[in-house]
């Protein structure tokens, strides 16, 4: 019988930094690349290749709707029956749910190349190289229906908690990525082998996760004879409501600009979206924090460690708090330099300015109260009541926003997103997430408070950097990473060397 240490530190922990760390890397390599690559398309394809290109890959980004929340149930049953041992459930499990995905990606992949001809004159390509967009239609597609399958196995290493292994692997593609594209636009390479290199990069990582994956778990067996429907039926209504939140987040992403759309028109789109982007980015780069939360809360969910589920949400929330804070405020000062950075636009309009504050707002109000509660409470049982709150935060920001845009226009949108944001957050999600792990409101909030030392020291350097060296009118990106680093490194300094106590 093996003997368990007592002491041994849990495995979120030992694997939270890499993590996290993994996480930033990979976001910031994303973006950074994904810039350089956009420019570089653009300026080497036709404007029908570059259409058509767009065209091909905003369809390949609403394939998260094709995975049907079994991605995200992967993940829970790999955590949970990993701690359990329950090999043989978890082995029949993962099977039926890669040959479901074998099967749905063979009828997307004849469906697809069924509509071919429809499809390609729908969009109206050039006669002239039909053959060519045909070719690079079919190579596109059958990458697609490769990689939907591959998918899973991301979730199974984040399951693992080994999510440094899954952003390595998507970093190293995203490298190889932008190498070939720009190696193939170089040498003058035809369009169908540019998209050949683009799919195949995008294969790669999720065919890597299959064999480490596998690696490390090697009392799992993925053979068809193990296809079961009976051992999903059983997690159907976890994915269910998984799926649901995932769709319903995506339309509510989407609903303003088809509220602006259709109440004022869509030329004040483009306003909205101006103050909407930095809002979107400190959301991006501060939710990474969070990403190791659920498979960490499945764990525990399943060897009741109630105990550990407190300092879960305990220890993330504050380090959510600390760092979020500060980049916050740097966003809400510098707010119409970083529209300008983002935009080029020489003027910034009130109402653009207005909504990007009211967003930011929305965003720090959302880091707060829902981005470490909703994922563990996701992971322990409450996936019907948060699908009940994700549906009234949809209906209500829809709702709301309609009204408001007809009275006060695009800023009426904004304000239409953040109250439900507020309401919903503070007065439903942290509330039942502290219940159900028996803590109390003022325990909670002294215990997030009592790190706050980092952020008495960086009010004095943000007022001192405002004073002392002023924002030039013209702006740019170095004049704001040098005010931002002057106000911010000391803070996030202490808070380095404080975090490692904390974690």
């Amino acid at each position: 019988m093996s003997v368990i240490n007592p002491v041994e530190t849990p495995i979120w922990k030992r694997y939270f930094w890499r993590n996290t760390a993994s996480n930033y890397i990979r976001t910031i390599t994303r973006l950074l690349l994904g810039v350089i690559l956009f420019r570089v398309l653009f300026s080497g394809l036709s404007e029908a290749e570059f259409g058509f290109w767009s065209l091909l890959w905003s369809l390949f980004g609403y394939g998260i709707l094709l995975d049907f929340g079994f991605g995200f149930t992967a993940q829970k049953a790999v955590a949970e029956k990993s701690a359990t041992g329950e090999w043989e459930e978890l082995s029949r499990l993962l099977s039926t749910m890669l040959w479901t995905f074998v099967g749905l990606a063979t009828l997307l992949g004849l469906f697809f190349l069924a509509i071919r001809g429809l499809f390609l004159g729908a969009v109206e390509v050039p006669d002239a190289e039909y053959s060519m967009y045909s070719l690079s239609y079919f190579i596109f597609f059958a990458g697609l229906a490769l990689t939907f399958p591959f998918g899973l196995f991301p979730e199974v290493l984040r399951g693992l908690q080994r999510i440094d292994i899954a952003n390595w692997l998507n970093t190293g593609s995203v490298v190889l990525n932008f190498i070939g594209i720009s190696l193939a636009l170089y040498f003058e390479a035809s369009f169908p082998v540019i998209v050949l290199v683009s799919v195949v990069t995008t294969l790669l990582p999720n065919v890597g996760a299959l064999f480490v994956a596998m690696r490390r778990l090697p009392e799992v067996s993925l053979s068809p004879r193990l296809f079961e429907w009976r051992v999903v039926k059983s997690q159907l209504g976890f994915s269910i409501a998984a799926y649901l939140i995932t769709f319903s987040n995506l339309l509510m992403a989407k609903s303003d600009q088809a509220v602006l759309g259709f109440t004022m028109g869509v030329g004040v789109i483009a306003a909205y979206q101006a103050g909407y982007k930095v809002a979107e980015m400190l959301n991006l780069f501060t939710r990474q924090l969070q990403d190791a939360l659920s498979p960490a809360a499945a764990q525990m969910n399943a060897s009741g460690d109630n105990a550990g589920l407190r300092e879960l949400l305990l220890k993330t929330s504050k380090l959510t708090f600390l760092i979020t804070t500060p980049l916050y405020v740097l966003c809400a000062v510098y707010l119409e330099p970083l529209i300008q950075l983002l935009t080029g636009l020489d003027q910034i309009e009130r109402d653009t300015f207005l909504v990007g504050q009211i967003l930011l707002f929305a965003v720090f109000s959302s880091q707060l109260t829902n981005s470490c509660a909703k994922r563990i409470l996701m992971m322990c049982g409450y996936e019907k009541k948060l699908l009940g709150l994700s549906l009234l935060d949809g209906l209500s920001n829809l709702c709301i926003s309609i009204v408001l845009a007809l009275s006060f226009g695009i800023v009426g949108v904004a304000i239409g997103t953040l109250i439900p944001t507020l309401l919903v957050g503070w007065l439903l999600v942290l509330p039942m997430a502290l219940r159900y792990l028996d803590l109390g409101v003022l325990k909670y909030t002294k215990f997030i408070l009592s790190g706050a030392t980092p952020l008495l020291l960086f009010v004095p350097c943000l007022c001192a950097t405002i004073y002392f060296i002023p924002m030039p009118a013209e702006g740019g990106f170095v004049a704001l990473a040098l005010r931002g680093g002057l106000s911010s490194i000391p803070a996030f300094a202490w808070i380095a060397l404080k975090v490692r106590k904390l974690m």
